[in-house]
């Protein structure tokens, strides 16, 4: 029952912190355009106008998408990606975030998150989640099954990428929610038993 608790509690918040997030980011944004619009309009029509700053905000946030969905504008806004990556512990930070959010569900409604996984790693197994496997093909000919796994190295939101042998990744029968249960408790949420899925 407590198990089941705290992950329908993580769940809330992987629910809310976007959307809190995202309250606060417009909240701001409809204050500042409301500010600045508020005398234009004023002194346009010798009167408030009610919702102007609504409408603004609405449109803002619409061009925004569009604009930078085209391709130059796109590409730039990947560069600004490259450049803030490239700044130490800001980088790490939003980049891993990035990765975690889109972790839990993509655009197109796959989780980039297959499974939660155990990594053979030298020394030393460490919990992660599996992303995706592929064929590594390497230039004498030789081809060897790979996947990629996620590790978080302090939290869940601070991690690595890393790339191992499939024979080296081992699956378990446990879900990305009781993963992530497990990870946010240091281990202290770990079920007695933990199968090797078939």
């Amino acid at each position: 029952m407590s198990r089941l608790l705290r992950n329908h509690f993580l769940g809330g918040l992987i629910v809310l912190v976007p959307i809190v997030l995202t309250m606060k980011a417009l909240t701001w944004l409809y204050g500042f355009l409301d500010d600045l619009s508020r005398p234009w309009v004023e002194a346009v029509v010798q009167r408030p106008i009610p919702g102007v700053g609504v409408v603004l905000t609405i449109a803002v946030v619409f061009l925004a998408g569009y604009v930078f969905s085209l391709g130059p504008l796109k590409r730039l806004l990947e560069s600004v990606d490259d450049v803030v990556d490239a700044v130490p512990l800001v980088g790490s930070v939003y980049g891993t975030t990035k990765k975690v959010l889109s972790g839990f569900g993509s655009s197109g409604g796959e989780p980039a998150f297959q499974r939660f996984v155990l990594a053979r790693l030298p020394g030393r197994t460490t919990p992660g989640f599996l992303m995706r496997t592929f064929t590594l093909a390497m230039k004498d000919g030789q081809s060897f099954e790979v996947a990629t796994v996620y590790v978080p190295t302090n939290h869940l939101y601070v991690g690595d990428v890393v790339v191992l042998p499939v024979e080296d990744v081992v699956e378990t029968d446990m879900s990305v929610e009781d993963g992530v249960s497990l990870i946010l408790s240091a281990g202290a949420s770990a079920p007695a038993l933990i199968r090797q899925r078939s």
